[in-house]
């Protein structure tokens, strides 16, 4: 059993020896053949009307210590994870202290930090050395830090606060890595990572040399919670044993029933979205209205081949909390039929919609995938559907509609992630959602504008417009604020979201932005006169805090901009993000967040659980199986579509699994399931489209009433009993009978 499809790369177990992932692979694998024989005798048991009996009896002692084994495993596995997590954490602490705090006290000594720090003392900004200005007084201070309580002793600039080397810490090698390590913590573990206690106190350390806090990062934030394995409570909302594949909403708030729409659609095969009638033929069989007078509700999700392990994830885990209200879209119709015609059974449409300039046959092709979301969100706009916009790397842990449609989530327009600061040009789309946007109204203009940059961006004429003698630099090269020459910027990191964070910034501004991407390239002469021209000014893309219920209130700003030859101004819309029970990343970089990495999940996940950051602590893959929201059947849809492309199979996956126990050719007839070795049943029948298809299919000779289900299996993460009852079509003879087969988590 190779190592690479263990959870995390092993950690402590609950005997307190080492268990590596090879070898709880092999456990999980071995509790596989007892356990599907128990669960046959425990069906014989049940159809014979009474649970009595010798043999019944020792089924269910034998059930019984299974339960047991697993959660023990699971514990483990938690084991495991929390070691990496504690891991990451020593790593993260380090490169703070070499990069950031040392960094900075080499490259700002000397320089102006009052803006950055606010008062004179000890500041990030300045890593080891301290924000002092000469005679500086309290009383001048709107925030205090005075000579006596700022540790600069009368040192510091003339007329100016720079930052200033103080003898009293820099000639102290105890004191000064002392205090570099206390600001690394205050850096990195934020008071929300409640798990894992700072190993140096920063409030101490600045009390023990007389220094005053000034930190914007400064919060209040509760005890240090358990570090123990064994008392870590397993993954809220994940497997729960004896319930079907379509899981219902674990919450239970009032009305959150309304949202699951799991068993209620039909399944979607679409053709190209961009020919007449598709999208809104998709929408019509995949969108779900939960109610009278409300719009309809679309998840949509988007990959190529290489991300199909990841968006197969998403939907099964969206299934697991009984929404299946999505579409996937694909660049390619070959690929969305395999998707449809896998075993767990993918609704999708493809595309030919693409950037001129930014073809998928480029080497920028993935601009391709990651832009033709703001091209569908605005489409979908102008049908009136509410859509949530989601990336492969998101796990569900809760039905999220009870958050997002009460106070104060529901009165706003857009909604993202934050990604660091509460300002507008500080979010994350990997979750964006767009819930009573108007038609050509202000959130729908923020989409549209995106969507306008990124072509213009690809454009064969972007060099005359951001180019040497080109319209975008015009007036600051006349200027003298920046200078030829203006080359193309090759690449940048998420470069959409850092376009849409731009475009934020300009509606809640009233002004066009350009802070966190400038396509070209220049040299800057005049660094006040740029920003002045490009940046935000003052803080007027500054969010204000909204308290709400138990979503934990969010941050907001209003949408100044919108198409003014569109005619009269549009409704007041607004943007806004939400707060930790609604979403947490991994890195936890957001303000509020709660983050993965500190364990803080493994008691109270979000209902998004975002493994942005999660490659730092080893892959996405092996975070995603050591918590137990991997889905394995991912893997095998993964061989599946390989296979129907005519591809050779993964090595790896793409998943959690090896491909050793996979298939070579399982989509080469699909009354084959992939799992090698194990004679499972080929996917259902395709129901009725549209909404409200049967999920029984009649009995042989009508009228009766009686219906016979088809049980599919589909191997849910950690769950003891993953069965989805598929119906046939209306009027088509039922299946053969079936007798259940279910598997554990592997």
């Amino acid at each position: 059993s190779p190592a690479a499809a263990g959870g995390g790369g092993g950690g402590d177990g609950g005997g307190g020896g080492r268990v590596g992932a090879a070898e709880l692979l092999r456990r999980l694998w071995d509790a596989w053949e007892p356990q599907l024989e128990l669960e046959l005798a425990a069906e014989a048991c049940s159809s014979a009307g009474s649970s009595r009996g010798g043999a019944c009896a020792s089924a269910a002692a034998a059930q019984r210590q299974l339960d047991r084994r697993r959660r023990t495993l699971s514990s483990e596995r938690v084991g495991a994870q929390l070691a990496a997590s504690r891991g990451t954490e020593a790593l993260a602490l380090a490169e703070a202290k070499s990069v950031i705090v040392q960094g900075n006290t080499r490259k700002f000594r000397g320089e102006r930090c009052f803006r950055r720090c606010k008062r004179n003392g000890a500041c990030e900004h300045c890593g080891t050395d301290l924000c002092c200005r000469k005679g500086w007084d309290a009383n001048e201070s709107r925030s205090g830090g005075g000579p006596a309580e700022s540790g600069c002793g009368g040192l510091g600039g003339e007329g100016k606060h720079v930052c200033t080397r103080v003898p009293a810490i820099d000639a102290n090698a105890t004191a000064r890595e002392s205090f570099a390590e206390a600001l690394a913590a205050h850096l990195v573990l934020l008071p929300t990572a409640r798990s894992f206690a700072a190993p140096v106190s920063l409030a101490h350390v600045a009390s023990d040399l007389g220094l005053a806090l000034n930190s914007s990062k400064r919060r209040s934030g509760g005890p240090a919670a358990t570090e123990s394995a064994d008392a870590a409570p397993p993954w809220r909302g994940v497997g729960r044993a004896g319930e079907a594949f379509c899981g219902s909403t674990p919450d239970g708030r009032k009305g959150s029933r309304r949202w699951l729409s799991c068993g209620g659609l039909g399944d979607h095969h679409g053709g190209d979205l961009e020919a007449q009638g598709e999208l809104e033929a998709a929408v019509a069989a995949r969108a779900w209205v939960a109610g009278p007078g409300e719009r309809p509700e679309l998840v949509l999700t988007y990959a190529n081949e290489a991300g199909t392990a990841w968006v197969t994830n998403l939907v099964l885990s969206l299934r697991s909390v009984g929404v299946d209200h999505s579409l996937i879209v694909t660049p390619s119709a070959a690929h969305c039929s395999a998707l449809f015609s896998s075993p767990a059974r993918l609704s999708c449409g493809h595309t030919s919609w693409e950037v001129p300039g930014c073809s998928r046959k480029m080497r920028n092709k993935m601009r391709t995938l990651w832009y033709l979301r703001h091209h569908y969100m605005v489409r979908l706009i102008d049908l009136g559907v509410n859509t949530l916009m989601l990336d492969g790397d998101i796990t569900l842990h809760g039905n999220p509609y009870a958050l997002l449609k009460a106070p104060p989530l529901a009165r706003h327009q857009l909604l993202y992630s934050l990604d660091h600061r509460n300002f507008c040009d500080e979010v994350n789309i990997g979750f964006m959602y767009c819930q009573g946007c108007a038609r050509r109204g202000r959130a729908q203009w923020v989409v549209n504008e995106t969507l306008r940059r990124e072509r213009s961006f690809c454009s064969p004429d972007a060099n005359a417009v951001y180019g040497d003698g080109g319209t975008f630099f015009a007036a600051t090269d006349a200027a003298g604020v920046t200078s030829p020459p203006h080359r193309p910027r090759l690449w940048a990191s998420a470069q959409d979201q850092k376009v849409m964070s731009d475009v934020l910034a300009s509606s809640c501004c009233g002004k066009d932005v350009y802070r966190k991407l400038i396509p070209y390239h220049y040299t800057l002469l005049d660094k006040a006169a740029f920003a002045r021209h490009f940046y935000p000014t003052g803080r007027c893309n500054e969010m204000k805090r909204e308290r709400g219920n138990g979503a934990g209130g969010c941050h907001y700003a209003p949408l100044l901009l919108y198409n003014s030859s569109d005619g009269a101004p549009p409704p007041p819309e607004t943007m806004a993000t939400v707060p930790w029970r609604v979403l947490s990343s991994w890195h936890g970089t957001g303000d509020g967040e709660r983050a993965g990495w500190s364990g803080s999940w493994l008691s109270e996940p979000p209902a998004f659980a975002h493994f942005v950051g999660g490659d730092v602590s080893g892959t996405k893959v092996a975070l995603m199986e050591a918590l137990g929201v991997w889905y394995f059947e991912a893997d095998e849809v993964v061989q599946h579509v390989r296979t129907a492309l005519g591809l050779p199979p993964a090595n790896p996956t793409g998943g959690g699994l090896p491909p050793q126990l996979l298939q070579s050719g399982c989509a080469a007839d699909l009354a084959q399931h992939c799992w090698a070795d194990w004679a499972l049943l080929p996917p259902p029948p395709r129901p009725a489209a549209g909404r409200g298809a049967p999920l029984l299919a009649p009995a042989s000779g009508g009228g009766s009433g009686v219906s016979t289900p088809l049980t599919v299996p589909l191997i849910g993460a950690g769950a003891s009993s993953a069965l989805e009852t598929i119906g046939g079509v209306s009027g088509a003879p039922p299946p053969p009978p079936t007798p259940p087969r279910n598997a554990t988590s592997t």
